[in-house]
């Protein structure tokens, strides 16, 4: 029995030259196939990046050039490009403005890192089952970044005295990694979380809602009681980050959300308890002096969880953020160097200089210091094209014929990848994450998803208009095109 030849043996008997660039292709689809899996396995050491191992930064331009080599699109459209172009072009400009490179190195890797991985996403999506696979990495990360901190997070934090006596009891397993050698800071951990949970908190209401109508232990049913634990350990680690920028955001999307989802009428008696609540809860804040004397059970209220001793060191150094802004409005002063420059050119008067600002402790003025005013308008604007790709992907929903189940599904995960963007930039207007950070991978994937929403949802609008039999419409969502 003869043993026919492998398909490289005729693509090399069509010519030598044509061979040889054929078996390439064939080989560069193959690595291409399992880009993801790559870019993901060699994220560790984006992240724990030191000027020695700056040659892993080649690795995304690499994988970059193997899609292209198998005729592929590295970079596909989305209406994200633009902005994402002026990002990285106002890196770039960093690496000029930056008075050490090794300094911004961690956080040039991080956003580069972050570029890769959006795209990476987007790729995935216009694949079969890519969604509902990109969907699970991204809560797998989050579920990852929540167990790692339960063991790696600094609880320093005294608001809540329950929450003080759970995480003081907790173990400290993950100690001295760049920049974090005392372990995770706890603000940082709740805003990275504030992406996925709004996600969780959706799929696992929906999931409640279904799992009644199931009548054995099927895969719905265990993908169900899976969702509802990840959700609770996410919500767990949230709580005990007693993150109060965190909390308000978290509470404010959820009632936006259930506003969204309420009938017409329901909405004005919702609002008037938010009302009456907002008001009791400013009662709650005020200051011991300003509180009555008739009532002592209101001023034992305005204890550590509701003191405002925080704000004042926060104002202070949004005034020096925007000195810096002032001083940099083009270039900025380069990634991640606020945090000495300002005890250099704008010393505190409530901060000493030995103590390491890690940020502005706003997201937008962050990133204005670390890529100038044109990086601001970049940053800003991927909120702005988030929100109203979010935008066209409901009202698609609403003119689609899918009933029941498929709709409540779609609603849920647009309502939670857009809960997690109103959350995290609500925590964002008192607190950071800064570009290039860390935990920031789940901002670039959670863009991918909400880039290209409609297409993996299977969203088709109906068209009232005759159609001729066996063919469908199929209009695509605004600004994107067919992912190949």
């Amino acid at each position: 029995m003869t043993i026919p030849p492998p398909i490289w043996f005729h693509s090399l008997a069509t010519g030598p030259v044509e061979g040889v660039v054929t078996v390439m292709r064939r080989f560069a689809a193959l690595l291409d196939d399992y880009s993801a899996l790559l870019l993901v396995a060699t994220g560790p050491l984006f992240l724990l990046v030191t000027p020695e191992r700056t040659p892993v930064l080649l690795v995304i331009p690499l994988l970059w050039g193997i899609a292209f080599l198998a005729q592929r699109s590295p970079l596909p459209m989305t209406p994200f490009n633009g902005a994402l172009l002026l990002l990285a072009v106002m890196m770039l400009v960093g690496l000029y403005a930056t008075y050490d490179l090794a300094v911004s190195l961690p956080k040039i890797a991080g956003l580069l890192y972050g570029l890769g991985m959006f795209f990476a996403v987007v790729r995935q999506v216009g694949r079969p089952q890519g969604f509902a696979a990109a969907i699970a990495v991204f809560v797998g990360i989050g579920l990852g970044i929540a167990g790692l901190s339960l063991v790696g997070t600094d609880w320093g934090s005294e608001k809540f005295s329950l929450l003080v006596w759970i995480t003081s009891r907790l173990p400290k397993l993950v100690r001295g990694l760049p920049g974090a050698a005392q372990g995770f800071h706890p603000n940082e951990v709740a805003g990275a979380l504030l992406w996925v949970l709004p996600l969780l908190l959706c799929l696992s209401i929906y999931f409640l809602r279904t799992l009644g109508r199931c009548k054995s232990m099927g895969r719905d049913r265990w993908m169900g009681m899976l969702i509802l634990l990840t959700t609770g350990l996410v919500g767990a680690v949230f709580l005990f980050t007693q993150s109060r920028s965190a909390y308000l955001g978290l509470g404010l999307t959820v009632l936006a959300i259930l506003l969204l989802v309420f009938p017409p009428r329901a909405r004005i008696a919702a609002l008037t308890g938010i009302l009456i609540m907002a008001a009791g809860i400013g009662v709650w804040w005020l200051p011991r002096t300003q509180v009555p004397q008739a009532v002592p059970s209101l001023s034992s209220l305005s204890g550590v969880p509701f003191s405002l001793e925080t704000l004042e060191p926060r104002i202070e150094i949004w005034s020096r953020a925007l000195y810096g802004i002032q001083d940099f409005p083009f270039t900025g002063m380069g990634m991640n160097t606020f945090r000495t420059v300002v005890h250099v050119l704008y010393p505190l008067n409530r901060i000493g200089p030995d103590v390491e600002i890690g940020h502005a402790h706003n997201e937008f003025l962050q990133a204005a210091l670390d890529l100038g005013i044109p990086g601001l308008i970049a940053f800003l604007a991927l909120y702005m094209i988030s929100f109203a790709c979010l935008a066209s992907t409901w009202r698609q929903i609403g003119q689609t014929s899918e009933t029941g189940e498929d709709r409540l599904l779609n609603q849920a995960l647009v309502l939670g990848l857009g809960g997690g963007l109103v959350a995290h930039l609500l925590y964002g207007m008192t607190d950071a994450v800064a570009l290039g950070a860390k935990p920031g991978v789940l901002f670039w994937m959670l863009l991918g998803l909400v880039s290209c929403t409609g297409k993996g949802l299977h969203l088709h609008a109906h068209d009232p208009r005759p159609t001729k039999p066996g063919i469908r419409n199929h209009p695509s969502p605004p600004g994107m095109e067919e992912i190949k």
